[in-house]
């Protein structure tokens, strides 16, 4: 394997073990009250290490963040045709909430730490991506009767909207039932 490869992966890995040193000190203290120190000695890296990634523990955090935009992104993209606009919506309805499942602890620190809106935001620039990328990719892409930008924008603040409601939701209905509840909001009139 050649050095920079090396290089890369390391580097990788210890953005990683900040990043997890950082949520495992969210779990029992506020954002505010941990020091760099703190996330150092949580990930076994020296202080140095940490300044020579990021600049501060905000930057640590929005890497963080930009992880998950990327590992629900290409979760969400695993598939990229579909037959019908419906077909696809609930597909990537369903990776959303599938997502919002398994990142739950590190979404609900995201909350805790940052409010709904920030939480909500990257949220929904993610699924602004993926929707933008899946209705380039398929053939019906030019059949829509409203135009892409609001169906877009529509389409991602109502399903994040959606998914926090029911992450924050003391007694959440199941996945299978919020699919059959968008399975008849999203009507053939739009397509």
């Amino acid at each position: 394997m050649n050095k920079t490869i090396i290089k890369d992966l390391r580097l990788i890995r210890t953005k990683r073990y900040l990043g997890k040193a950082l949520f495992e000190l969210l779990e029992h203290i506020p954002f505010e009250k941990i020091s760099v120190m703190d996330i150092c000695k949580k990930a076994m890296v020296h202080r140095a290490t940490f300044y020579n990634h990021f600049d501060s523990k905000e930057n640590l955090l929005e890497f963080v963040i930009d992880e998950l935009k990327e590992e629900l992104f290409l979760s969400a993209i695993e598939k990229e045709t579909y037959n019908s606009p419906k077909e696809m919506y609930i597909s990537l309805i369903g990776k959303v909430f599938d997502f919002v499942q398994e990142n739950r602890q590190k979404i609900l620190l995201i909350l805790k730490q940052n409010s709904f809106e920030k939480a909500a935001g990257f949220l929904v620039a993610t699924t602004t991506d993926i929707l933008e990328h899946l209705i380039d990719k398929n053939k019906y892409r030019k059949n829509y009767t409203i135009p892409k930008k609001i169906l877009i924008d529509f389409f991602s603040g109502g399903v994040v909207n959606i998914g926090l409601n029911w992450l924050l939701s003391p007694n959440p209905c199941s996945k299978e039932e919020l699919l059959k509840y968008f399975d008849i909001l999203l009507n053939n009139k739009i397509f």
